[in-house]
């Protein structure tokens, strides 16, 4: 029996989905309300350390693969960085989906929540719940 290899395959991804330019304008006016629950959840990287959960709000524990080998798309890449300088820079580190779609310079939050299913599905993070 041959070994099972995992590959990064980028064209299996709805990567026009992960900017801004893949919602158009009454996409974005439908589903502003589910972008701004969307924009609330909280991500938080613990450094492997039990948590409980926050009360009353939706949060996921993300763990990074700090040595990712395979190829990303400059969006993905972007979170990436982001999401591992948390990582690697505090023992306890919380910040909300807004907040990365913030830094990544995104108005659309959905595309910041596609960047990171899109990073969880190639296997670069870990522990994001699919909504």
């Amino acid at each position: 029996m041959s070994d099972i290899q995992v590959e990064n395959c980028q064209e299996n991804l709805s990567l026009y989905l992960e900017h801004d330019s893949g919602y158009h304008s009454q996409w974005r006016k439908d589903h502003q309300a589910v972008d701004e629950e969307i924009g609330r959840i909280v991500l938080v990287f613990n450094s492997g350390q039990n948590f409980d959960g926050i009360e009353g709000i939706e949060a996921y524990c993300l763990s990074v693969e700090e040595n990712y080998p395979w190829n990303m798309s400059p969006g993905q890449q972007k979170a990436y960085e982001l999401l591992l300088s948390l990582q690697q820079g505090s023992v306890y580190a919380m910040t909300t989906i807004r907040k990365l779609a913030e830094a990544m310079g995104l108005e659309v939050i959905r595309a910041a929540l596609q960047r990171l299913e899109n990073l969880q599905s190639i296997g670069a993070i870990s522990g994001l719940k699919q909504l």
